[in-house]
């Protein structure tokens, strides 16, 4: 027993007495090379994948400014959008605008058509695309009818005419002889027109002078863009007109006219002087006339035709053509209830911005595209911007004046009102209410002697104080000047507005004349029952 022990114990100091040493073999640190291997491997893919995501976010960004400028039209010229159903419009201004100034012929024309209906961007788009080649030949004027009155229209062509005459090259001589006249603007309609045919006339004889070879190329044609032309055809006093088209037939160098309006009957507000020295040349826009002309068109209008160096061009015109072709989709039921309501393309275009604006990436610009979810939210949006709806977010002060005011517009003959009436109304109304409420009642019932004074339960507003009240109501759009209504059924009903509107601007602010754009009778509809200003909806 003890031998077996003795022989134990000297095993167990041999095994304490052995040190291991590690095998050197052919593949040292095997394993630490591989996880070095691996890192250096994810980092590599990681480095690549933020690039590959910086580049994609670069050539999304360059897609959705595109996209944006080209639903704006606000491309280059030559990259710039028109739509199909514009082109005979297109085409019949292109040709008498380079009738003017390439082959100098003078003349007018009328370009009738809806608000929004792309007059003013076709004139634009035409005069730009001939800039490029003969941006020396001609000087361009645009006046617009809703912010010059005769004598600022006059003011305005004088100003535009010395500013681009002094940028059209070989015109010092011209230079030097502007400045003998002292001041274009002054002296009567007649005068002034005198003077500006003096100094188109000096413009053109000293461009003959360097190129005498061509005289008809040396002419400098002047182009007239007018918006709302209507609004300077009242029955009477027309001399602006008058003058222009009278420059058309018998002013030396080539002279062009193009007006645009919105009224069918133009000719029937103009003179009989001015009639007969007009072209007798009007262009319509067209229309849309169904609802495969309106997908062709926004199809156009969102497929890209330039730009070739964007990465996602083609996957964007593919995703454009399937949503309009598939009737499940969020674009083609927002084409469906625009056609159906509207058929304005304009109003869906301004619908389709929310779409691409709000997308941050290219996969959220899929989304919404077969959605529509953006475009929704805007349309409901403009849906909620109504007259009740912003009846109901009118302050207690807001909706009394407003009631007040709609409370004249029906006791007053014309149906207008003003600041100072409107005041009157609203300071009746609260004395009338303040007297039916008993301000003096008993302390006690036994004692009736004394009493406690109770305030009146409606304040009344001082006048300065209701004067902000009275603007904020006009931003909000519940009265209009009585000038600004837009539709006038009468060549006269023009006549008087365009003069109120001269006189308008002298007027104390609280005599100014206005129309309620609501009635007693809506406003009756939408305050609810359980308002204390519901019983002053009723006469």
């Amino acid at each position: 027993m003890n031998d077996d022990m003795t022989i134990e114990d000297g095993l167990s100091a041999a095994v304490k007495t052995v040190k291991l040493i590690p095998i050197k073999r052919g593949i040292d640190n095997y394993e630490a090379v591989e996880t070095d291997d691996l890192t250096s491997i994810l980092k590599k893919s990681r480095k690549h994948e933020s690039i590959s995501k910086e580049e994609s976010d670069h050539e999304f960004k360059k897609l959705k400014k595109h996209l944006l400028k080209q639903l704006n039209f606000n491309l280059p010229v030559d990259d710039n959008v028109v739509l199909p159903f514009l082109e005979e419009a297109e085409q019949e201004i292109d040709r008498m605008a380079k009738q003017a100034i390439i082959q100098k012929e003078s003349h007018s024309a009328i370009i009738v058509g809806q608000r929004e209906g792309f007059k003013t961007f076709l004139l634009e788009h035409i005069v730009s695309k001939i800039s490029k080649d003969f941006s020396k030949q001609f000087i361009t004027i645009k006046l617009n009818g809703l912010i010059h009155t005769e004598l600022t229209a006059i003011n305005s062509i004088a100003t535009q005419l010395e500013e681009q005459l002094s940028n059209i090259e070989n015109v010092d001589g011209a230079k030097q002889k502007m400045t003998s006249i002292v001041d274009i603007s002054q002296g009567s309609l007649t005068e002034v027109f005198e003077k500006i045919l003096h100094l188109l006339d000096v413009a053109s004889m000293s461009r003959q002078i360097d190129d005498s070879a061509k005289s008809d190329q040396s002419k400098v044609t002047v182009l007239f863009l007018f918006d709302e032309i209507d609004a300077f055809a009242g029955p009477v006093r027309q001399t602006l007109l008058y003058n222009l088209f009278d420059m058309v037939e018998h002013a030396r160098v080539p002279v062009c006219i193009f007006g645009c309006t919105t009224k069918l009957n133009i000719l029937e507000f103009l003179e009989k002087r001015v009639r007969s020295r007009f072209s007798q040349r009007i262009v319509y826009m067209p229309q849309i006339g169904s609802r495969e002309q309106l997908l062709q068109n926004i199809k156009y209008l969102l497929q890209i035709h330039s730009g070739t160096d964007l990465k996602y061009k083609e996957q964007w015109n593919e995703a454009v053509e399937a949503a309009l072709e598939n009737e499940s989709t969020g674009l083609y039921e927002l084409i469906k209830v625009n056609d159906e309501n509207y058929r304005s393309i304009p109003m869906l275009r301004n619908s389709l911005l929310p779409m691409i604006g709000t997308s941050s990436n290219l996969d959220q610009l899929m989304h919404n595209l077969n959605s529509g979810e953006a475009s929704l939210r805007y349309t409901q949006s403009l849906l909620k911007n109504n007259l009740r709806d912003r009846t109901l977010s009118l302050s207690d002060l807001e909706l009394a004046i407003l009631i007040s005011a709609c409370r004249v517009a029906v006791k007053t003959k014309d149906e207008s009102v003003n600041f100072n009436l409107t005041y009157a109304e609203y300071e009746s109304i609260v004395k009338v209410l303040n007297a039916k409420i008993p301000t003096m009642v008993p302390k006690d019932t036994e004692e009736r002697k004394n009493t406690i004074v109770f305030d009146s339960a409606i304040k009344q507003w001082p006048k300065r104080d209701i004067k902000n009240v009275w603007e904020s109501l006009l931003s909000l759009g519940f009265l209009a000047e009585k000038s600004d209504v837009g539709l006038r059924e009468s060549a006269m009903a023009v006549f008087y507005a365009s003069n109120y509107q001269l006189q308008g601007n002298a007027l104390p602010y609280d005599l100014r004349v206005y129309q309620m754009q609501i009635t007693l009778h809506e406003l009756r509809r939408t305050i609810p029952r359980s308002s204390m200003y519901y019983q002053w909806t009723q006469l």
